[in-house]
């Protein structure tokens, strides 16, 4: 069973599409996350400036859209208020302006939180200013805090979000306190209010759709790099064993058998003696890469120590493990591995199998039988 790390990774070609996929792409593509200079993979900062970063990138390419999604209506209560053209075309230029700055601010800047928090304010203050200019509470404009609201909390927690909701009850109570422009009648038409409310829990709905579809994403490459070997790609050790317990349980249920392979590199210590440990991971990593190039699907190949190795085959018993083996031995062996373009090293390594139940009805008694049959053969 080979979830993570069990095959090269592969460029994906570049999809063809119109106008509308370029479109759909530069606003809401969402995966292109730059490497984080000076940061380490493994950390826990590092995963949560990533997921930061990438809820930044979807709400940047989110804003022009509610911005033209919001200006119709803003243009529709022209006819029902008493204000100047002239403080519309100033507010649509001011939010236009501060759209494109936020849509090709760098990442850097977003992924600071007070500063971007700062930044944010601007989005609850031209927000205040449309609901003032189109009737305080009686705006249906109130709606549109949604969705900085949502962005300020999925990006900097709860306790931000808090702020940003006191913000958004402040400036609405500066609206409704001081005089300004009402509609007629008091009221607009009902299909407004439902239509704006209706679009905005639409926005609202697919952003955390697809938020969520990122966490999910995220939380996989977590999962990945806690189970992986980061030299060679392949599972490590810890993940190998629990996968064994796994397959012991199935077959108790199963009444199948299943095998294990070890194989260890002969030699290997000299190798990092005499070339250095640089010259030694190479190899290990060609030999990974060699082997995860010729076993199954559904077999499960680790780094288990060292030059050691450890391949789990399901519903296998131990005379298919044996030719398996050698298959897996004289891909190894099937050519020299080059320090330099003329410096080259012959690689041979050596094998042991075990079979459940046969060899053993626990993991400590397999991995024992496998390992003394790898060091009898060497």
């Amino acid at each position: 069973m080979a979830l993570f790390g069990q095959s090269p990774k592969k460029s994906a070609g570049r999809k063809k599409g119109g106008i509308g996929r370029s479109i759909i792409n530069l606003f809401f593509a969402g995966n292109e996350i730059p490497p984080i200079e000076g940061a380490d993979r493994y950390t826990y900062r590092n995963f949560e400036l990533r997921r930061r970063h990438r809820t930044s990138l979807y709400f940047k390419r989110l804003r022009p859209l509610y911005f033209f999604y919001c200006l119709p209506f803003f243009l529709a209560l022209h006819p029902y208020l008493q204000y100047s053209s002239r403080i519309v075309i100033v507010l649509v230029t001011v939010t236009i302006g501060y759209t494109i700055f936020r849509l090709f601010l760098g990442s850097e800047q977003e992924r600071n939180r007070e500063r971007s928090f700062y930044l944010d304010l601007f989005d609850y203050l031209l927000i205040g200013i449309v609901i003032y200019l189109t009737g305080g509470v009686k705006s249906f404009f109130v709606g549109a805090f949604i969705l900085p609201l949502l962005a300020t909390t999925l990006r900097f927690g709860v306790k931000t979000g808090l702020y940003g909701f006191g913000t958004a009850v402040f400036l609405t109570g500066i609206s409704a306190l001081l005089p300004g422009p009402t509609p007629k009648g008091g009221y607009y038409p009902p299909q407004l209010y439902l239509l704006f409310a209706l679009g905005t829990m639409l926005f609202a709905v697919f952003s955390i759709a697809r938020l969520s579809r990122d966490e999910l994403n995220l939380s996989a490459m977590i999962y990945q790099y806690s189970v992986v070997d980061p030299l060679t790609g392949l599972f490590h050790s810890g993940y190998i064993r629990e996968r064994i317990k796994e397959e012991i349980a199935h077959s108790e249920r199963t009444g199948k058998r299943f095998s294990i392979i070890f194989i260890d590199l002969n030699r290997f210590k000299e190798v990092n003696d005499r070339y250095g440990h640089l010259a030694g991971d190479k190899m290990l990593q060609e030999i990974a890469t060699r082997l995860l190039n010729t076993i199954r699907k559904g077999e499960t190949l680790s780094r288990y120590a060292g030059d050691e190795f450890l391949l789990l085959l399901p519903d296998t018993d131990a005379g298919e493990a044996g030719i398996t083996l050698e298959r897996l031995l004289r891909k190894i062996e099937s050519k020299p591995f080059y320090l330099t373009s003329e410096n080259k090293l012959r690689i041979s390594a050596s094998g042991g199998i075990a079979e459940y139940p046969r060899d053993g009805a626990t993991l400590e008694l397999l991995l024992q039988t496998a390992d003394e049959n790898m060091y009898r053969n060497k």
